[in-house]
């Protein structure tokens, strides 16, 4: 029997044996939103729920709305592939449905199963469950908050991974990682969550890295300037275009530079 508790617009759906996740999700809600609205002018999710995600088939036709069930069973094939995947390696997902915003948070024990080699190249290493947890819940709920956005990528990323920092405390990508952005090639522009997922493992953690850097970059230098830009399109071509304008004047060649600038900055 599932059980839920109602925090704001979010709401947490879970069974009574997921009841600790649950509770542990539940005290980062108000704050993570909070946070979203307090650093990038982002207000609250619409109609959000959060499930505790024990497979991925089960979460996304348990959080569909049923208008939406039809779809998703008739174009299985086009989603499927790609949803089972990014299981093995993902701890947490936004999915948007119209107006409606769901995601799914893996329990620590599935957590603990799944492949880490991602994680462990872009991450600090965290042992205490509970704070992976609300690692997770905090990032996925900065998604929610910006989804209305349709934010690029690494913009949608680096947000939620500079977030997660704020409300933890610390930092939590590796200070290697920085070394990976001035190295890797070829400088190009960055992929879309379709082409991400089909990347080999050093070129995901690359684009993923990549972004919060550039995130933080920009607070540093320029802080209020997403907030700024957030409140004032509705689209993501212009927020991207509106960066590159501000960090360079040389768009054309953005990409092919940042990442040195990158690493220039943040080396220690």
């Amino acid at each position: 029997m599932k059980k839920s508790r109602k925090f704001g617009e979010v709401v947490v759906v879970y069974s009574h044996h997921e009841k600790e996740t649950a509770e542990w999700i539940s005290e980062v809600c108000d704050r993570a939103v909070r946070l979203s609205q307090e650093k990038w002018g982002l207000g609250p999710p619409e109609k959000c729920r959060i499930y505790i995600m024990t497979s991925w088939l089960g979460f996304v036709f348990q959080s569909a709305p049923w208008s939406w069930k039809m779809l998703l069973a008739a174009t299985f094939p086009l989603w499927a592939f790609r949803a089972a995947k990014t299981w093995p390696y993902s701890a947490g997902w936004t999915q948007k449905y119209g107006k409606k915003i769901t995601i799914g948070i893996k329990p620590p024990r599935l957590i603990e199963k799944s492949k880490k080699g991602l994680g462990i190249r872009m991450f600090v290493e965290e042992k205490d469950a509970k704070e992976k947890i609300q690692h997770v819940a905090c990032h996925e709920l900065v998604h929610a908050c910006s989804a209305f956005l349709r934010l690029p990528a690494w913009l949608n990323e680096g947000i939620a991974t500079v977030s997660v920092d704020q409300f933890l405390g610390k930092q939590t990508i590796r200070q290697d990682t920085l070394n990976l952005i001035r190295d890797f090639q070829p400088k190009a522009p960055p992929p879309t969550y379709r082409k991400l997922s089909r990347m080999g493992a050093e070129e995901i953690v690359y684009q993923s890295t990549r972004g919060y850097w550039l995130v933080r970059y920009m607070e540093e230098n320029f802080p209020g300037f997403l907030e700024k830009l957030f409140s004032q399109h509705q689209n993501s071509k212009p927020i991207e275009i509106e960066i590159i304008r501000k960090l360079t004047p040389e768009g054309n060649t953005f990409w092919e530079k940042i990442d040195r600038i990158l690493f220039e900055h943040f080396k220690k």
